[in-house]
């Protein structure tokens, strides 16, 4: 008699713990047909009253401050940062909508890999902790500080959730965001053009490697020295068009000692870069055999002593420039790849 019942009993019981699954799943898979077109992200960027962009991830801390008069520059290493990323990033965050709301049950944070990060970078979990970005003003007061979870499982999106707040939203596309600093720093050192090198010389220690030079743009390369020897035309020319968009691939911070590079095997040589208008640069290149054999670059900039005694409005610019480019640079550390090292030193290793 009370067979029949039971069963029913327990019928009703998995269907009823089957639909519950059921129904809390539909919660998390509703976004599906999300409309993205309501509540933005960000209601207005006022960027001229931006001061700071902080970005956090997983072992990497990003700080970007804006400059009074323009441009920006990372805290960290205090050097030039590249407007262009800056600008992609902002542009992208005044562009994102939210989606429904997934939940906002504090909860499944972690669930969603939207646990807002910890103090230490050490005790941090990819599988736990969000990405984060804040936006801050001047007076410290904030703009936006968003935390970027996981991606969703199927389908585009990528759940989000404004600090401080429990709740998480989708939003259509992940938002990528570079997160080694390298990524985020102007690279460009040297933009010369082949019509203005007058002579290249490159020195080993107290020995010169060789020594070239021209009267003019239209005439071919004379050695400098009878004792040096004399490169070839083609690598010259690869000296050449490397020293017209020189960049780095990583900068080193401004107290580092390049401690692997002392008792090293590899000399120090330097290639000193005359131009015709009186400026010269120095370029001190030395192997890394720890860094897949990368170089460790130092610069600076100097005038020839015959222009330096001239005192008319261009040698005035020339000065200007030597200045604020020696400011950037000396003192520091680059590190360029095997490739371009060898191809400033004419070297055919």
């Amino acid at each position: 008699m009370f067979k029949p019942l039971f069963l029913i009993t327990f019928l009703l019981l998995i269907f009823g713990g089957g639909l519950f699954i059921y129904q809390d799943q539909t919660n998390y898979t509703k976004p599906q047909n999300s409309n993205f077109g309501r509540q933005k992200l960000l209601e207005q960027l006022d960027t001229k009253a931006l001061y700071q962009i902080k970005i956090q991830e997983e072992g990497s801390v990003v700080s970007l401050l804006q400059l009074q008069g323009g441009g920006w520059r990372e805290q960290s290493l205090d050097y030039d940062a590249d407007i262009l990323p800056i600008q992609d990033l902002l542009l992208n965050l005044s562009q994102i909508r939210l989606g429904d709301l997934v939940t906002n049950n504090p909860d499944h944070h972690a669930r969603f890999q939207l646990l807002a990060p910890p103090e230490k970078l050490e005790e941090w979990n990819k599988d736990r902790h969000a990405n984060s970005i804040t936006l801050l003003r001047g007076d410290g007061t904030l703009i936006l500080s968003l935390l970027l979870g996981k991606e969703r499982i199927k389908g585009e999106g990528q759940y989000v959730r404004h600090t401080g707040s429990d709740k998480i939203y989708l939003i259509p596309e992940q938002l990528t965001v570079d997160s080694a600093v390298e990524d985020w720093l102007k690279k460009d050192l040297l933009a010369l053009e082949s019509k203005q090198i007058a002579s290249l010389k490159l020195e080993n220690g107290k020995d010169i490697s060789f020594s070239v030079s021209r009267e003019s743009a239209e005439t071919d390369w004379k050695s400098a020295n009878e004792n040096a020897n004399l490169p070839d035309s083609e690598r010259i020319t690869k000296a050449l068009d490397r020293l017209s968009g020189l960049s780095f691939s990583k900068l080193l911070k401004k107290d580092f000692a390049p401690e692997e590079l002392e008792g090293s095997d590899n000399a120090e040589e330097t290639l000193l870069v005359s131009l015709f208008d009186g400026r010269i640069f120095t370029l001190n290149l030395q192997k890394n055999d720890v860094s897949y054999e990368n170089y460790i670059l130092t610069m600076r900039m100097g005038i020839l002593q015959g222009a330096s005694e001239s005192a008319n409005a261009e040698d005035s610019i020339i000065r200007q420039e030597m200045d604020v480019f020696n400011k950037r640079v000396n003192g520091r550390f680059f590190e360029i790849s095997s490739w371009v090292g060898k191809e400033l030193l004419l070297s055919d290793q």
